[in-house]
């Protein structure tokens, strides 16, 4: 037997330890290379930092609530106390014609009188409402006839033998345009009048024509009268007239403006207005299209009232439908149902959707027509939330929804519908404990049968930061539009309106 000597003991035990190295090594770069599956049973602790809050969706569709709704400067205006034929509250009050006459608020040169007026402001302004007049200079050859003071008739104011005042007087015109810029000094601007309406010209100031008076400008005698009516378009004494007792109200200015003088001679002058600037203004509407165009083509802010609706509405829109088509989209439409015995139900439906009506004012003829409800439940604006989407993590909340307007016509801020969209966080009481404006502009959402095609509604959204004063919890997520002129909520098409006036929309966990 071959013993071995103790150096080759030495380097063997040296070689097996090197193979021991490679092997533990191999195992090492094995076991890497293998990709553990994670048990459930065991989860490691994460490493120290933020938890993230999954976000939490919650997605809203509202029911639509087809009744009628009482909203400010929309629907039905005036009639027998208390709420007219239909029950109706009205949100917009029309004046007492006889009480607020020129005659009236101005007896004597340079002397004016608001108290007959402020009278009935203060009236209308206690009860909530809003309200709206017109001063008159002539009321009708059947009732109180012109409407003019003694003192500007004593001046060299001419009247016609039926009382009807001579409009192409130069007195007629100096001392009414006097009056109606006293008249803007003391009332332009004031939150509590919904509109004034242009007045001065025709019985009732309804701007009717006359045809003892009435010139016919031949600029407009193509198709309707339609054409140019622009300043020039006015050559008649009558035409020019009508131009300048606009102007008054409107503003405006005019070199070389003719009238007659008591004596029948003619005079030249020049003129400038400032009119009213901040007052929502209406011009009547009732026959004589040129100064409605003349008025829209000036002044696109200016309203339209037209005083027989529901009589002939398609004669009426086919002469001035250049008007018609448009005005909505700016400024009021306004209307005065016709004589019961002439109104067809459809006919002032029809006219009203074609122009896009918000205000149908009944003077108090004591109507019998069911079907008014029906007619009246889409005028002026309607607004719908056709959905929502809220989605709530790390104390964000993303906000989305879908608004529609599915009224006749928009909201206009010019008669004090100023509104604001505001998300809420209600607790278990609906008390809000929390709420932020929603950036959007309420006056631009136009009726949803005239957006574009494909186009249902407008699409609103919105990162809200939850504050940190709100508690972790369970709350009711809501909104409203709210009025900021009589800081209350308006009225949706929609459910879920709680005592307080808001939209609850879902429950909604903050973590």
């Amino acid at each position: 037997m071959k013993y071995f000597k103790q150096s080759d003991w030495k380097y063997s035990k040296i070689l097996f330890m090197l193979l021991v190295v490679l092997l533990l090594q191999s195992c090492s770069a094995f076991l890497t290379a293998v990709e553990i599956e994670p048990t459930n049973d065991h989860v490691s602790p994460s490493p120290a930092g933020p938890v993230t809050v999954e976000p939490e969706v919650v997605k809203i569709t509202p029911v639509v609530v087809d009744d009628y709704i009482t909203n400010p400067g929309i629907g039905w205006q005036d009639g027998p106390e208390p709420y007219g034929i239909l029950g109706f509250p009205e949100t917009v009050s029309y004046s007492y014609r006889r009480k607020i006459s020129w005659s009236v608020l101005n007896p004597q040169e340079g002397v004016y009188d608001w108290s007959a007026l402020d009278a009935q402001l203060a009236e209308i302004k206690e009860s909530g409402r809003q309200f709206s007049f017109r001063v008159y200079t002539m009321v009708g050859e059947d009732y109180d006839g012109h409407m003019i003071p003694q003192w500007v008739l004593a001046k060299g104011a001419s009247l016609f033998p039926d009382g009807e005042p001579m409009y192409s007087n130069c007195t007629y015109q100096k001392e009414w345009g006097g009056f109606v810029n006293e008249l803007a000094k003391v009332y332009d601007g004031n939150p509590d009048i919904a509109f004034i309406d242009i007045s001065g010209y025709g019985n009732f100031n309804e701007w009717s024509w006359q045809d003892q008076q009435t010139e016919w400008d031949e600029v407009w005698e193509d198709s309707y009268g339609k054409g140019d009516y622009s300043s020039s378009g006015f050559t008649t004494l009558d035409g020019q007239a009508r131009r300048r007792l606009v102007d008054m109200f409107i503003g405006g200015s005019y070199q070389g403006h003719q009238c007659r003088n008591a004596d029948g001679s003619l005079s030249q002058l020049d003129y400038a207005y400032t009119g009213f600037q901040q007052t929502q203004l209406l011009m009547p509407y009732a026959g004589i299209v040129q100064s409605s165009q003349y008025v829209f083509s000036r002044r696109p802010d200016v309203g339209f009232r037209y005083d027989c609706l529901g009589y002939d509405g398609e004669h009426v829109f086919e002469k001035i439908d250049d008007v018609l088509l448009d005005v909505w989209k700016t400024a009021p439409v306004v209307f005065e149902l016709c004589r019961p015995d002439d109104v067809e139900v459809d006919d002032a439906k029809w006219l009203l959707e074609m122009s896009h009506g918000s205000i149908v004012h009944n003077n108090n003829w004591g109507y019998d027509l069911p079907d008014l409800e029906d007619m009246m439940k889409y005028a002026g604006y309607r607004y719908f939330l056709k959905e929502a989407e809220l989605s709530v993590g790390d104390r964000v909340l993303d906000l989305k929804m879908i608004w529609q307007n599915l009224g006749l016509a928009p909201s206009y801020p010019k008669m004090g519908q100023d509104f604001q969209l505001n998300f809420h966080l209600l607790d278990s009481s609906g008390e809000s404990v929390y709420s932020t404006p929603i950036r959007v502009d309420i006056s631009s959402w136009m009726p949803s049968d005239s957006l574009p095609e494909g186009r249902d509604g407008y699409q609103v959204s919105q990162s809200i930061v939850i504050s940190d004063e709100v508690e972790r919890g369970e709350y009711l997520a809501a909104v409203e539009i709210l009025d900021r002129r009589t800081n209350k909520p308006i009225m949706l098409a929609m459910d879920g309106r709680d005592e307080h006036g808001f939209y609850v929309l879902s429950s909604l966990k903050i973590k």
